[in-house]
């Protein structure tokens, strides 16, 4: 999914947004859950690695050669060796099961909307009994609601990439409400102290959202129960109805 440019930028993008509150959660999530564990869209390496160093018995899968590169990338450079695979998560087939399986920062709306239900049932086919599900989505409140324009380009992040340049990624969207498909046209751009753009990449985004209530049925339907959903990446609080980022926690059954 993630390329070139797209693929460079992606870990500055999210560093300068989030504190890695996802990783905290995760940690927590896997705290009382010993064994093995897979990570889906593991990217660059982003949870994966500081979980390997913190001494989780985790693998990641990735479709993006790009990412998985840069993930080896920066395993050397902190001397780990993750053991990582290439495929989609709809094709998925390690020959393994696994105690845990985790899908974060929004993986599984990347897949194609007919193809859902048959992933989650593979994904349950590589779980043990009783195995723990961690699984992140989101709902676009701002484009549903209109707070950001459709159709037109705005800047979406703008970063110091070093000294001497700039990072920016332009976005604009294209939203079908009733089939829940959100269309987000990426332009990722480094530009020099001059504001010279030296390189840039487009990429085209399809995510399709759930609401809380038929992700519950999508993961029954797959073999798993719903144990708790988190808004927010705040697990200590009780749901807010407008959350826009769901952890949903569940186990294969």
């Amino acid at each position: 999914m993630y390329a070139s440019l797209e693929a460079t930028l992606h870990d500055a993008f999210w560093a300068a947004e989030d504190e890695n509150s996802e990783l905290a959660l995760i940690e927590q999530f896997l705290a009382s859950r010993p064994g093995s564990t897979l990570e889906l869209g593991c990217g660059s390496g982003r949870l994966l690695l500081p979980l390997i160093e913190s001494g989780i018995d985790i693998e990641g899968l990735d479709s993006s050669a790009d990412m998985l590169r840069l993930c080896k990338a920066a395993a050397k450079k902190q001397k780990l060796t993750p053991k990582l695979h290439r495929g989609k998560i709809e094709t998925l087939d390690l020959k393994k099961k696994y105690t845990n399986v985790l899908i974060p920062a929004f993986t599984l709306q990347l897949v194609d909307l007919p193809s859902i239900p048959s992933a989650l049932e593979t994904i349950r086919e590589h779980m043990e009994e009783g195995g723990g599900l961690y699984l992140t989505t989101f709902i676009p409140w701002a484009e549903l609601t209109d707070d950001v324009e459709e159709g037109k380009w705005f800047t979406d992040k703008e970063i110091n990439f070093d000294e001497k340049h700039k990072a920016t990624c332009q976005t604009r969207h294209f939203i079908q409400r009733i089939p829940q498909i959100l269309e987000r046209e990426h332009r990722y751009e480094i530009k020099n102290d001059k504001g010279k753009v030296i390189e840039s990449h487009d990429s085209l985004q399809t995510l399709t959202w759930f609401w809380q209530r038929e992700l519950h049925l999508l993961l029954a339907s797959a073999g798993f129960r719903v144990e708790e959903t988190i808004g927010d990446f705040q697990p200590n609080t009780p749901l807010d109805n407008d959350a826009s980022i769901l952890t949903t926690i569940a186990y294969a059954v």
